[in-house]
């Protein structure tokens, strides 16, 4: 077994794009009352290309709702801080999650929608039982991050397998990682959350986001985590080995005030929204 180590982990990290780290300051500012229109232009334009993506995104068919604008002054008068949030969120996982996974044998288009869709639906899942939408949202999208940077590991040591398909001895995936790095996934997101500042609840929440009983944390987050997971799969944007650790059943749904009912409105609301996204960003 080739363990990753602390230090090899932060070396990896360094490679990925800065942009997940500027929606969680972005995310930090619009909880602040005091935050002007100034804060948040400073902020994303310290990225070029994740502000070129945003723009981008803004005049897609989508979001457009008349002339295209140039700046993201234009973008946030016309579509507001919220949909700035959503944008500037999507545009971050886009450039995390562009490439193809090897480690996990997924590619990159498959990461960027179960990331969207997983995001959608705890945002969607979080208005139905009123807990925040924004920090719902981001813990959707930056679920997955922990096996970007394994990938980065696997690849800078060139000695790691990837994950077999099914049907080939594939076991779930947890296991799988414990066996080949010593570490799994969602423990590694947490650490690098933690190390850009994110709060310690969002890092614990991803941290326990397939097995929300052996958390001692109180969080509703964390079963609505595993839950909107669920929903990503029965909308078929599921990632490899990981279909066995999502709970949709009667009791955990009433555990978390939701039906069945609210689990299939979740369902054709997602798959809507992804699609409409995915297509005027093909567009």
């Amino acid at each position: 077994m080739n363990t990753l180590e602390p230090a090899k982990l932060k070396e990896a990290a360094k490679l990925l794009p800065p942009s997940p780290q500027i929606f969680g300051k972005l995310s930090k500012l619009l909880k602040d009352t005091n935050t002007g229109l100034g804060d948040i232009t400073e902020l994303v334009n310290t990225d070029s290309s994740l502000t070129t993506q945003v723009l981008r995104l803004s005049n897609s068919a989508f979001f457009n709702q008349g002339s295209s604008v140039d700046t993201l002054d234009e973008a946030i008068n016309r579509i507001g801080f919220r949909e700035l949030f959503k944008l500037v969120g999507m545009a971050a996982a886009s450039q995390v999650f562009s490439q193809r996974n090897v480690t996990y044998d997924v590619d990159g288009s498959l990461l960027w929608e179960n990331s969207l869709a997983v995001g959608l639906a705890m945002e969607i899942l979080a208005n139905t039982i009123g807990e925040d939408e924004q920090e719902a949202y981001t813990l959707g999208l930056l679920r997955s991050m922990g096996k970007m940077v394994i990938d980065l590991c696997a690849k800078e040591e060139g000695t790691y397998p990837s994950y077999p398909k099914e049907g080939e001895g594939s076991l779930p995936l947890i296991e799988w990682e414990e066996n080949n790095f010593g570490i799994t996934n969602p423990i590694v997101s947490g650490f690098l959350l933690n190390s850009w500042n994110f709060p310690g609840e969002t890092a614990q929440t991803i941290q326990f986001q397939y097995d929300p009983a052996s958390s001692t944390h109180s969080s509703p987050n964390i079963r609505l985590l595993n839950i909107a997971n669920g929903v990503a799969e029965k909308i078929d944007r599921a990632l490899p080995g990981e279909s066995s650790y999502w709970d949709l059943t009667e009791d955990t749904l009433a555990s978390m005030s939701l039906t069945a009912d609210n689990i299939e409105d979740t369902c054709e609301r997602v798959k809507d929204g992804l699609e409409q996204v995915v297509s005027s960003v093909a567009a």
